[in-house]
């Protein structure tokens, strides 16, 4: 008996039948803190495959070749400088994988999406009081409780809790401030405070790990109504230079000083068209008071007469005649007696 003995071979898949490249992630989702040291790595990236090579996408930005490497061996991401999560608070990129083959050449691309975490490095800046708008003005002798006077204000960079401020006042003073709002109330004597001016510190703070804090100085502005004239003239003075520094008496001015032109120009108005009116009425009773005048008529023979009534000094009216000779008429061509 003859043994034949046959062996089954596969056939050859070839390399157009391999699988694509795979990314051993969908998404390689990484979180960061700011002001990281530089070179620190984000992630390494993994494809299985051999000789395989890494690369930042093309179509990536010069901003963001600017932040990151790949190294082409190892697929190791890493930052080239620190990170500021205030200007960037997340980066996105693509990383291709490519694989040499003889029959060509096979690659992948892999996403990588970078958030940056805040790190509590920005202390709060204030708004109200800022070194152009710290004053507040108020009266002594007034009721102010229960009522808000001022409301502090400040700004921080971060973000989330370490963005959150607080207020609080200097002890020792006639005011309290809501923590949270940064509402100022008088909950106290004013008339304790002697000085017409007072410089009071507040403080903001930010709820960060450690916190970290900012003091301001409120300018208290105080008036005293039972100060005589001079001393009130100088409160005025102060009180107008609180207002140009927080802006709120400028305007005022302005339109004071506008109603004061209008007022001005409306009585040179007025004035002028009531010497206008009185002037024509002088002339038209001019007119009218002036005494009639009568010409003398010239009657025959070249005489002028005049027929006429005269009040003697009794009252009596006596009727006259008067005839003037030719020659004189020639001299006068005409003569007027007026009526008296």
């Amino acid at each position: 008996m003859t043994q034949v003995y046959v062996t089954a071979v596969a056939p050859h898949s070839g390399d157009n039948d391999r699988k694509s490249l795979q990314c051993s992630r969908r998404l390689y989702a990484v979180t960061m803190s700011e002001n990281n040291p530089i070179s620190e790595t984000i992630v390494k990236v993994g494809v299985p495959g051999s000789d395989v090579t890494f690369a930042l996408d093309d179509a990536e930005s010069d901003y963001i070749s600017g932040l990151v490497r790949v190294d082409a061996r190892t697929g190791i991401v890493s930052l080239r400088t620190s990170l500021d999560r205030e200007r960037t608070s997340t980066i996105s990129f693509g990383v291709v994988a490519t694989e040499a083959a003889e029959s060509g050449s096979r690659s992948v691309t892999c996403r990588v999406h970078v958030t940056v975490a805040d790190v509590n490095d920005n202390a709060p800046v204030f708004e109200f009081p800022s070194p152009e708008n710290n004053t507040i003005v108020l009266t002594t002798g007034r009721r102010y409780e229960g009522k808000p006077v001022a409301r502090l204000r400040a700004r921080d960079e971060d973000f989330g809790t370490n963005a959150r401020v607080t207020y609080s006042i200097e002890a020792g003073t006639p005011f309290a401030v809501d923590p949270t709002t940064g509402l100022l109330s008088v909950v106290g004597n004013l008339d304790s405070l002697v000085a017409q001016t007072a410089n009071i510190r507040v403080v903001a703070t930010d709820s960060g790990n450690p916190a970290m804090s900012t003091t301001g100085v409120l300018n208290l502005v105080l008036q005293h109504p039972e100060m005589d004239a001079p001393h009130r003239g100088d409160q005025t003075s102060r009180r107008r230079a609180a207002d140009s520094q927080t802006g709120t008496g400028s305007n005022s001015w302005l339109m004071a000083a506008i109603v004061a032109v209008i007022v001005a120009a409306a009585v040179i108005i007025t004035a002028i068209v009531a010497i206008l009116v009185v002037t024509d009425r002088r002339r038209r009773s001019q007119k009218r008071d002036l005494p009639e005048t009568t010409p003398l008529p010239v009657v025959g023979g070249g005489n002028a007469k005049h027929d006429g009534k005269f009040h003697g000094a009794n009252g009596d009216v006596i009727k006259a005649t008067a005839s003037v000779p030719a020659s004189a008429v020639q001299k006068l061509p005409e003569v007027r007696i007026l009526y008296m």
